[in-house]
């Protein structure tokens, strides 16, 4: 009970304390609210338009001026001799021996799924760039970094896509979004 009553105690001297900080705050405002009366109830001063010409003499001044003559300075450019190498005896070629021509092997075109999906990857890591990566962290995986890196490691010791199919099958994502696709595409270079 002696708690209840002191803190009704505190209650009360902090509510003085208010309403005293209240008052002055009013006086200050009342007083502040004078001072504006009294500058809106005086007069304003008119503005004063004081035109003073003044006009002087006007001086002209002549100038003389003195020519002086230009003294032109000439550069003397001394040229050394060049003394002249000996030029190398020029050799007649020698007979160029055509060797047979080696032919390289032609690369075999990319496959269509090659072409598709870009060029086939041993780590699906590899395949994924930095902005797919927070893209796919963020939109795919809830922003579970851990859950995606275990995953991607777990996808990688899939023998086949149809596996890595059935195996993110499980997660439910919505197959028809942009980045669900883009991450097929991800599988299709891991998987070929």
């Amino acid at each position: 009970m002696e708690e209840v009553i002191k803190y009704f105690e505190s209650l009360e001297a902090r509510i003085a304390a208010l309403e005293e900080a209240q008052q002055t705050n009013e006086a200050v405002i009342a007083s502040l609210e004078a001072e504006v009366e009294e500058l809106k109830s005086r007069p304003a001063a008119e503005p004063q338009v004081v035109e003073k010409i003044v006009e002087k003499p006007v001086e002209v001044i002549k100038e003389v001026v003195v020519e002086k003559p230009v003294e032109v300075i000439k550069e003397v450019i001394v040229e050394k001799p060049v003394k002249e190498e000996p030029q190398p005896v020029v050799e007649e070629p020698a007979p160029v021996v055509e060797e047979p021509v080696k032919e390289e092997p032609k690369e075999e075109p990319a496959s269509p799924k090659a072409m598709l999906y870009g060029k086939p990857v041993d780590d699906i890591r590899q395949a994924i760039s930095l902005g797919d990566r927070f893209l796919y962290q963020r939109e795919l995986f809830g922003q579970n970094a851990e859950l995606m890196q275990r995953t991607l490691t777990e996808l990688n010791e899939l023998g086949s896509f149809d596996e890595a199919l059935q195996y993110i099958g499980q997660f439910g994502w919505d197959a028809e979004s942009s980045t669900y696709q883009q991450f097929l595409v991800t599988l299709h270079r891991r998987f070929g």
